[in-house]
């Protein structure tokens, strides 16, 4: 049972114990001591009563109090016992609790350690996982500039039997190089290496021109591709560069994923502005979008990226966005279908470093819209033009 008691509050109750026992031996020597006195007080009485002239029966009404040195000793030392009983459990107690501590702050001492030694591995391995991709990119790009130059016929024409391995040739080190830039931008971004560079954007002209740069993707799938991006929406001061490999990942997603359908963008003022304010008109998925941006109490643009393709489970809408996780994946010998697992990864964590995030909405069969929310700074609001009919939406 004391086992099971730990530390201070086994002492407090060993403590207490202790005082309430010497407290008990004091006034139990108290009481002998009265009880003494007033037996001799007594004996005194009776023998002042043998020789005085009183009636014989005043005499015989005082009877002795009976001898009780024996129990007196017995009592004063059963009670000095459990008072030194409880003065060893204190000391025990004192001791263990010591040593409780002493444990506790070796433990705590090592786990700091360990701590410091996981993140100095964690830096090393980000710091050696940039440098490593810094010097892969280099030979990489030599080998697909290199392949250009062959494909535009610099070094002689080619065969029609040369033609197919050259070009898997370049499609294999583009792949390549593109792994190798994924994970360089993870390493950048755990090692907080990575830097922003703002600059005030129109949004419609943008998309427009990331689009027209996956046209050919989307046309090989057989696939509708729409974009819907008021030009009356306000300017967005946030990293192009950044921005546009987010979009590139989603719009690429989209397409890989969806089988049949199509691929639509479109953007959406959300936040506390009025619509006249903003030039724009109020949409019904405005009051939905409002509840889910990142913080009501600022404004936001939410570049959405839909599709009508796989969908993803709603176990796996989180998971999606961990570093190497992959679903839905292609085969595992189909390494420019599956990918890294790194592109969802890696836009996220770039729309939080631009000050926003990236959520997704998805039911299995029907599709997934991937929400990209970007904050817009108050003095941006302020409409420079309105959009004239008919500019709201293009498709391409």
């Amino acid at each position: 049972m004391l086992a099971r008691i730990s530390g201070r509050g086994f002492s407090l109750m060993l403590g207490l114990a202790l005082l309430l026992m010497l407290g008990g031996a004091f006034a139990s020597d108290r009481a002998i001591t009265d009880a003494a006195a007033a037996e001799a007080r007594a004996e005194a009485v009776i023998r002042a009563s043998a020789r005085s002239p009183e009636p014989t029966g005043a005499v015989q009404a005082t009877q002795p109090l009976p001898p009780i040195g024996r129990e007196v000793a017995i009592l004063r030392t059963l009670v000095w016992v459990l008072s030194l009983g409880a003065a060893g459990l204190l000391a025990y107690a004192l001791v263990r609790e010591r040593r409780e501590a002493i444990r506790v702050s070796e433990r705590s001492t090592e786990l700091e350690r360990l701590y410091s030694e996981v993140a100095r591995a964690n830096t090393a391995k980000s710091e050696f996982l940039a440098n490593i991709s810094h010097e892969l990119r280099t030979p990489l790009n030599a080998i697909v500039g290199f392949v250009e130059l062959l494909k535009d016929g610099v070094y002689g024409d080619l065969t029609p039997r040369q033609v197919p391995p050259v070009d898997r040739i370049a499609a294999s080190a583009t792949h390549l190089r593109h792994l190798v830039d994924q994970v360089l931008d993870i390493a950048k971004i755990a090692a907080g290496r990575l830097e922003v560079h703002p600059e005030t954007i129109v949004l419609r002209a943008f998309v427009l021109n990331v689009a027209s740069e996956l046209e050919s993707l989307v046309n090989e799938r057989g696939l509708s591709f729409s974009i819907a991006v008021g030009a009356s929406l306000p300017r967005v001061r946030t990293d192009p560069t950044h921005l546009r490999q987010i979009l590139v990942n989603l719009i690429g997603n989209a397409v890989k994923y969806t089988p049949t359908g199509g691929v639509a963008v479109r953007a959406r003022l959300v936040g506390a502005v009025q619509p006249a304010a903003a030039g724009r008109r109020d949409t019904p998925e405005d009051p939905v979008l409002a509840a889910q941006s990142p913080d009501v109490r600022r404004v936001w643009v939410a570049l959405q990226v839909i599709d009508t393709g796989l969908g993803i489970a709603p176990k796996d809408q989180e998971r999606i966005f961990e570093e190497f996780e992959q679903v839905n994946a292609g085969p595992r010998g189909e390494s420019m279908q599956r990918g890294t697992g790194l592109g969802l990864a890696i836009s996220r964590r770039l729309a939080q470093l631009l000050g926003g995030d990236l959520r997704v909405e998805s039911q299995l069969g029907k599709g997934s819209t991937f929400s990209l929310w970007l904050p817009v700074h108050p003095t941006d609001l302020a409409p420079e033009h309105h959009a004239p009919e008919g500019a709201e939406e293009a498709i391409v």
